[in-house]
């Protein structure tokens, strides 16, 4: 929830809108860019990670016990 609202804060500064944002637009797109793979990463690339390395455990105590 809060980078949805840092994202959701942060377009108007990356479109440009106000007077003088033209300096920082590019700073907004970067840390929009930057957040969304932070994201992506966590929500997605962590918990994957995971399931894989605790898979390999289970085979292993599976292997002991037989």
């Amino acid at each position: 929830m809060t980078s949805l609202a840092t994202l959701l804060g942060l377009i108007p500064m990356a479109l440009a809108l106000g007077t003088g944002s033209e300096a920082y637009a590019p700073l907004a797109r970067a840390i929009i860019r930057r957040l969304l793979v932070s994201v992506v990463v966590t929500v997605y690339l962590v918990p994957a990670a995971y399931l894989w390395f605790h898979r390999k455990d289970e085979t292993q105590v599976e292997e002991v016990q037989a």
